[in-house]
């Protein structure tokens, strides 16, 4: 994978995760505000939909950096820390419980910074700064 490549993913990832941290802000607003227009979001499989993009991304973008580049965990375990916690709120409370919005918001602040760092790295690695150069 090509270290621009690697670069988007990791701003995908990014962005992918706090998308969902404004999705699980706004959603009791819009809920309230909209309430027929809001069924799309409300559906459940949009929500497992983003989640499932945002592993693909993250672990697309994740581990061939750990793998080939710079070997730092700290990103693998923010994401997989983030991603108990949403997987952990999604399965074991209730839809619209009082811990679903914060647990779901920390999680994805958790997996988007584990992106963000995941970046930093890259472009602070001297392989990854090797192959910028080409």
């Amino acid at each position: 994978m090509s270290p621009k490549f690697a670069a988007a993913l990791n701003k995908v990832g990014a962005t992918a995760s706090f998308i969902c941290a404004i999705h699980c802000l706004a959603m009791p607003l819009v809920f309230a505000l909209l309430p027929t227009a809001t069924t799309f979001l409300k559906d459940e499989r949009i929500e497992w939909g983003i989640i499932g993009f945002t592993v693909l991304v993250g672990m697309l973008s994740l581990l061939p950096s750990y793998i080939r580049h710079h070997q730092q965990i700290r990103p693998l375990a923010l994401f997989i820390f983030g991603l108990g916690i949403i997987l952990g709120v999604k399965l074991l409370f209730v839809e619209g419980g009082s811990l679903e919005v914060p647990g779901m918001i920390l999680g994805a602040v958790f997996v988007g910074g584990a992106n963000l760092l995941n970046n930093r790295l890259c472009h602070s690695c001297p392989t990854c700064e090797h192959e910028h150069e080409h």
